[in-house]
């Protein structure tokens, strides 16, 4: 009988311990998901993290390069403004042909521009994943877009930074950090400012297509 009991507490004890022992394990990970990483040979990380979201893939390629690496005196806000060129088109896919794509295959496609980072992301349909990156990649390698279609987004962006500015939040942002950081680019935020908008509706001289995928080709990505 006295076996007996020592052997249950043992198995208790055990049990006990192995429940512990795994709750600690899943306070340490960062996602309740496997995460498995792999790097490439041209030095990208692929990090994929399956988890049970039958018929449905997404996919986010981080670009380690925000406002942060606008060191240029005068010129702000070129990281945001970059991300919304990306939307614009190549030979192979229009801005239409891109969106027209995204609709027949049930997929929806945004990005943000952050001070360190730029992220580019897309959810659809997961037999459809091979689409999905072909048309991601094209526009990383092929952008092309026109004089006019930069002046249209440089309006855009310029409406994006007056509708924030309406906020007291905002203004408070952009004094906190020009007076916390007087040698660091975190001293301007990723919109920029307002001047520079300005100049880019009005300047004659566009940056090429081919300097703008260039710009892309060098950010890191993570």
């Amino acid at each position: 009988m006295r076996h007996r009991l020592v052997a249950l507490l043992l198995l208790l004890a055990f049990a006990f311990t192995s429940a512990m022992a795994q709750q600690s394990n899943q306070k340490d990970k960062i996602l309740p998901y496997p995460i498995h990483q792999k790097q490439l040979a041209n030095g990208l990380n692929v990090v994929t993290v399956p988890y049970n979201s039958p018929g449905l893939a997404a996919f986010y390629i981080v670009v380690r390069a925000g406002s942060r690496e606008e060191v240029e005196k005068g010129k702000t806000g070129f990281a945001h403004f970059f991300e919304h060129m990306m939307f614009r088109g190549t030979d192979n896919y229009s801005k239409e042909a891109y969106g027209d794509i995204l609709k027949a295959i049930g997929a929806s496609a945004n990005a943000n521009t952050s001070i360190d980072r730029t992220v580019y992301h897309m959810t659809g349909n997961a037999e459809m994943l091979d689409k999905m990156f072909e048309i991601e990649a094209d526009r990383f390698q092929n952008l092309n877009y026109s004089v006019h279609d930069f002046k249209t987004e440089a309006g855009a962006v310029k409406g994006e930074y007056t509708k924030n500015s309406a906020s007291p939040y905002q203004q408070l942002y952009e004094k906190l950090v020009s007076t916390a950081f007087k040698k660091h680019t975190y001293a301007h935020t990723t919109m920029g400012f307002l001047r520079m908008w300005w100049i880019c509706q009005t300047s004659t001289t566009t940056p090429s297509p081919s300097s703008t995928v260039s710009t892309v080709r060098n950010m890191p990505l993570l």
